[in-house]
């Protein structure tokens, strides 16, 4: 079975007038180190309209279906005065048939936090019977634009679906998107372990140094959507990893194997992470020994990547 990785750039010309243009698409997982990684268009989502906060950059694959979802972005201005549109957009893998539905924002008062974001599929831990919803972590990592953090949100998978605040006593600006429920940490990517799933079976990524830290995963509570102490990433050489870059996080979830989890740069550079079991399998929100290990494994060839003219940020794995 090969393990195949998806990903969305953002609007390729810029132009509004002829809709939000964003390119998906997928390449496959290495086994080992390379240089070139090449990847292969799927499909084109063209959000037409005047949305603002168009980019895609939440990715996940749901476990039931198999099919990938994306999310966009949170917020594309600077206020969270009126409500963001939230975009969700189905089947965007390989058979590409993307389909866009907009859901609903509850509480009537509710706003996403930040400018960047996670995606990836899970079980809702306070509903009976646990159903599949889409979460996505939306975070904030630069000072200039308010309060550095990280927001929590779930999506359910009917059509259109509703979006709420993953937080078991939420405060009112944490509603209103001003203040994020994780204070102070930052994350942009989320992974979550459906083979083993588990409230606290999910990481999320930071691997941004413009909140004033180094590279790092979170465990995540899917219950109350709080974030653990930092797990550091470092580098083979057991240095502290010290890239700076917008980062999708994806497991391979498949059936009968071992759990592997990877990420991607907006840039198109994929890491395989290791190390990361003993913090993930410690008790609720607990450590291990708070060390992960990113192993450069190539680099996705995408369009416009490597000089930030598009970025990739969103990243989810298929298995096919």
């Amino acid at each position: 079975m090969a393990l195949y990785g998806y990903t969305i750039g953002e609007d390729r010309d810029g132009n509004a007038s002829n809709g939000k243009q964003l390119d998906v698409y997928r390449f496959l997982i290495p086994t080992a180190p390379t240089s070139l990684i090449t990847p292969t268009r799927v499909g084109t989502v063209n959000i037409a309209g005047t949305v603002t906060n168009a980019d895609l950059e939440g990715l996940g694959t749901n476990p039931i279906t198999g099919r990938v979802s994306a999310v966009n972005e949170p917020r594309a201005g600077g206020t969270p005065s009126t409500p963001p549109t939230v975009i969700r957009v189905d089947n965007v893998d390989q058979p590409f048939a993307g389909t866009s539905v907009l859901p609903t924002l509850t509480s009537s008062d509710l706003r996403r936090f930040g400018f960047d974001s996670g995606a990836d599929f899970g079980r809702d831990y306070s509903v009976s019977g646990q159903p599949i919803v889409l979460y996505n972590i939306s975070g904030n990592d630069d000072s200039k634009n308010g309060s550095v953090g990280s927001s929590l949100y779930k999506i359910t998978t009917a059509t259109p679906g509703v979006v709420s605040l993953v937080d078991s006593t939420p405060t009112v600006t944490e509603r209103q998107g001003t203040q994020p429920t994780n204070l102070g940490k930052f994350a942009d990517g989320l992974a979550i372990d459906n083979l083993n799933p588990g409230r606290t079976r999910a990481l999320a990524s930071d691997f941004s140094t413009a909140d004033g830290d180094g590279d790092q995963l979170y465990k995540v509570d899917l219950l109350t959507g709080q974030l653990s102490a930092p797990i550091v990433i470092r580098n083979s050489a057991g240095q502290p990893l010290n890239v700076d870059a917008d980062s999708g996080l994806a497991f391979t979830n498949v059936t009968g194997s071992y759990q592997q989890l990877f990420a991607l740069l907006e840039t198109g550079f994929v890491y395989g992470i290791t190390g990361y079991q003993d913090d993930l399998n410690a008790a609720g929100l607990g450590l291990g020994d708070g060390f992960a290990t990113a192993t450069l494994l190539g680099r996705v060839n995408l369009p416009n990547a490597l000089s930030g003219v598009v970025d990739y940020e969103g990243f989810t794995i298929a298995n096919h």
